[in-house]
């Protein structure tokens, strides 16, 4: 597993909980030394217990060499920041990619983790044919975790996707997940590759549209969260990501809207709806300082506080919060801002920032996201 964060530590600790033998390499000393000491370097309840209990079968490690002597598959979870023009980061992608052995023995393949655009699979295909690596296979296989609930949607996941060039590795990477009950998505790399970055999209844009209706539903009084039951129990539309609020952050929808406009833009095409979805999303946070000066005046002076600065719940994740741009936009107008932030009972200051083929009945499927949930809580 390249990369110890988010994505790579909880695949890696819930892959272990099934079963396989793990070994996580990452490139920051820091934290390869605080995993070998049992600490636990970001914040994912239930994750602590799940990579106590298998401490046996995973072992952390800055060798490359080491990562990849043995190893069947190579599972690539780096992190793919925005650049400035909006497109992925993919430097750490191909650093893996270009920092594999000459001599790799076996044939392992390597398993994208990562968001990267679609295309990506296709590049690094190219990268290892280059290098006379023929024999390693390319598997796209991109998570669907959310911060917060991330080994619960590991163990009992809404979906598995799949892509392949080849169907023999597909086969090999879907095995991986045996003991996890859910439906397999197989496809080629790119359709697997944009699956991501649609669903993440389309999530956002339910977001930015309950925001909207609330907007209007302050103009005509009525109940934004009477309105968003009455829709959410259509069950054509569901009640997911109908709450209404000051915005959409953290590491992934931001990103990705960004990504797929961006992939959208340099193919020729206006994604027109994804910028409605950010402009929507951008004026929702400063919506919140415009309510507290038509309610309080002027803000200078004032004494303000901000509870709960993560992006969402059971996380203490900064990026893109949308708590730090009210903070500022508070503080420009004179404010005196105080803030916290409580996950799990941990108070943190801010500044800082898995196979059967078979389609479980919904209810099934919460019955067992909810068992997943109370089995990492347990002791082991």
């Amino acid at each position: 597993m390249f990369g110890a964060g988010y994505v790579g530590l909880v695949t890696g600790a819930c892959f272990a909980d099934l079963g396989h033998e793990i070994v996580i390499r990452d490139v920051v000393p820091e934290r390869i030394e605080r995993l070998r000491a049992g600490e636990v370097p970001i914040y994912e309840p239930g994750l602590e217990l799940v990579l106590e209990r298998n401490k046996d079968r995973i072992r952390f490690t800055l060798d490359i060499a080491e990562a990849v002597d043995g190893a069947e598959f190579l599972y690539v979870a780096v992190g793919t920041p925005p650049t400035e023009s909006g497109d992925a980061d993919l430097a750490a992608v191909f650093s893996v990619i270009d920092e594999l052995p000459a001599e790799v023995p076996g044939r392992p393949v390597i398993v994208m983790k990562s968001t990267v655009p679609v295309g990506t699979g296709a590049h690094v295909r190219a990268r290892l044919d280059a290098r006379g690596l023929t024999h390693v296979g390319y598997v796209s296989n991109p998570e669907f975790l959310a911060e917060g609930s991330a080994v619960a949607d590991f163990m009992a996941p809404d979906r598995i996707v799949v892509g392949a060039f080849d169907d023999g590795d597909a086969d090999r990477v879907v095995a991986l997940f045996d003991g996890v009950e859910t439906e397999i998505v197989r496809s080629d790399v790119p359709s697997a590759e944009f699956v991501k970055l649609a669903s993440n999209a389309f999530l956002s844009t339910r977001i930015s549209f309950i925001n909207e209706i609330a907007n209007v539903c302050e103009l005509v009084g009525a109940d934004v969260v009477d309105v968003a039951r009455g829709v959410g129990l259509d069950h054509r539309l569901g009640p997911h990501f109908l709450r209404a609020g000051i915005g959409f952050g953290g590491s992934c929808f931001p990103k990705d809207v960004t990504a797929l406009k961006q992939l959208a833009g340099n193919s020729g095409y206006q994604f027109m709806l994804l910028h409605a979805v950010w402009e929507v999303n951008e004026l929702q946070k400063r919506r919140v300082v415009q309510k507290l000066e038509k309610h309080l005046g002027a803000l200078r002076g004032k004494k303000i506080a901000l509870l709960g600065l993560a992006f969402k719940p059971n996380t203490d994740d900064m990026r893109e919060a949308p708590s730090r741009v009210i903070a500022y936009r508070l503080l420009s107008e004179g404010a005196e801002v105080r803030a916290a932030h409580v996950a799990r009972g941990a108070t943190r200051a801010s500044g800082d920032r898995c196979p059967r083929r078979r389609t479980l009945p919904r209810a099934r499927r919460r019955d067992r996201a909810d068992s997943a949930r109370r089995s990492a809580r347990a002791a082991p």
